[in-house]
Parts: C-alpha cells; sequence; structure tokens
C-alpha cells in the first residue's frame, strides 16, 4: 500500500513555518507575520503587524476565514 500525501494546504504551509506571510482575512483585513503553527482549522502568526501599522506578538485566525495567504520570504 502506499501513503497518502498531504494536502497541498497542508505541504505549503508545512514549507512556510518560520517565515514571514501576509494574509487576508474575511477580505477587509490584512496582515503580515511570521507562521508558527497551524493546524486543520487555524494559523497561527507571530511578530504581527496590520495593514495599517498595529502590531501584536501573536494572532490566530481560522483558515476558513482567509481570503489568500502569500509567502513574502
Amino acid at each position: 500500500m502506499s501513503e497518502e500525501s498531504p494536502p497541498l494546504l497542508e505541504k505549503t504551509l508545512e514549507n512556510w513555518k518560520g517565515k514571514k506571510v501576509a494574509l487576508a482575512v474575511g477580505g477587509d483585513h490584512s496582515f503580515t507575520g511570521i507562521l508558527e503553527e497551524f493546524d486543520e482549522e487555524i494559523i497561527l502568526l507571530k511578530n504581527v503587524m496590520d495593514v495599517v501599522g498595529n502590531k501584536g506578538k501573536s494572532l490566530i485566525v481560522k483558515i476558513d476565514d482567509i481570503n489568500w495567504i502569500m509567502l513574502l520570504e
């Protein structure tokens, strides 16, 4: 038997862990930060900044609420 390969999203996010990404939530809010962790439901970013320059230590976002995610590094 052959093992199933992981879904494309999981494979891509695993490769992006520890790197800087940008994402849009709900079409109105964009954030940048370091992809720290993810599972099938959420993504956790650290050292976060939003589009207007507000900074935060961490951000948890439901994957279903993300419109797009981009690798910046």
